[in-house]
C-alpha cells in the first residue's frame, strides 16, 4: 500500500490527546495523523484539508466527518472505524414513547457527567454552531444514511453501551440499516471509550483490523499492512 497511513479524527470540543493511548498501538498499520480539528460546522469539516489515509477512524461528530470523506475518497480508504460516532435518533423496534424516554433518560444523565466535570458551562459560540449542523442532520436521516451508503471500505461501527451522547440503540439502528457493517458493543464503556480504556479499545479495533483481507497487490503482515 502506498502511503499506508492512518487519520484519527477527534470529537467536538475535544484535543488530539485523546489519541495519546492507542497512536502507538495503531502505528503498526503506518504512519498515524491527528489534526487538530476547528470547532466548526460539520459542512466546514468536511471540506476540510486532511491527509489522505487508508484507515479513517472518526469519534463522535467526526464519524459523520470520516463517513463523508471515505465516500469521497473511494477505494484510497480501506477501512472506516466509527467509534461512539454520532448516528440519527432511531426508534430500533421501540415505539415513538419508549425511545423519547429513553432518549430523555440518556440526556439526563449526561447532564449530571457534564455537571460532575464541570465542563457544563455554556458552549462556546463555534461549538453551538458545530452543533445545530448535527442537530439538522439529525432531523435528515436519509442524508446520513445515503452518505453511510456510499461507503465501499468496511466500517467497524465501535460503540460503548454506556454511552449517553449517542445512546447505543441509535448506533444499533444504523448498523442493522447497513448490513456489511460490523459493529461491536462493549459493556459499560462511554462517550469515550478510546481514551478511558484504550487498551481495550485498541485490542477491539485491532481484532477487526487484522482481519480484513489485503488489498490486490497490497502486502499483509500478521497484525496489519505492510507499508512499502
Amino acid at each position: 500500500m502506498r502511503d499506508a497511513s492512518v487519520l484519527c479524527l477527534h470529537g467536538l470540543g475535544r484535543t488530539v490527546s485523546d489519541w495519546d493511548g492507542v497512536r502507538e498501538g495503531l502505528a503498526r498499520y503506518g504512519t498515524v495523523h491527528m489534526p487538530q480539528l476547528p470547532r466548526a460546522t460539520l459542512e466546514e469539516l468536511v471540506a476540510a484539508d486532511l491527509p489522505r489515509a487508508a484507515i479513517v477512524i472518526g469519534h463522535s461528530l467526526s464519524g459523520v466527518v470520516a463517513i463523508r470523506r471515505t465516500a469521497e475518497t473511494g477505494s484510497a480508504v480501506r477501512a472506516l472505524v466509527l467509534t461512539d460516532s454520532f448516528f440519527p435518533p432511531a426508534r430500533n423496534g421501540r415505539t415513538r414513547a419508549a425511545m423519547l424516554a429513553d432518549y430523555g433518560s440518556h440526556r439526563i444523565a449526561l447532564g449530571r457527567e457534564l455537571a460532575a466535570r464541570r465542563e457544563g458551562r455554556r458552549p462556546r459560540r463555534a461549538t453551538a454552531r458545530a452543533m445545530r449542523s448535527l442537530a439538522r442532520l439529525g432531523l435528515r436521516p436519509d442524508a446520513f444514511h445515503a452518505a453511510a451508503s456510499a461507503v465501499r471500505a468496511p466500517v467497524l461501527v465501535l460503540h460503548g453501551g454506556s454511552d449517553h451522547h449517542v445512546p447505543v440503540d441509535f448506533a444499533i439502528a444504523a448498523a442493522n440499516r447497513h448490513r456489511d457493517w460490523t459493529i461491536r458493543i462493549v459493556d459499560g464503556a462511554d462517550h469515550n471509550f478510546h481514551v478511558d480504556r484504550p487498551a481495550e479499545w485498541l485490542a477491539t479495533a485491532s481484532s477487526w483490523l487484522d482481519a480484513l483481507p489485503a488489498a490486490p497487490n497490497e502486502g499483509l503482515r500478521p497484525g496489519g499492512w505492510t507499508p512499502p
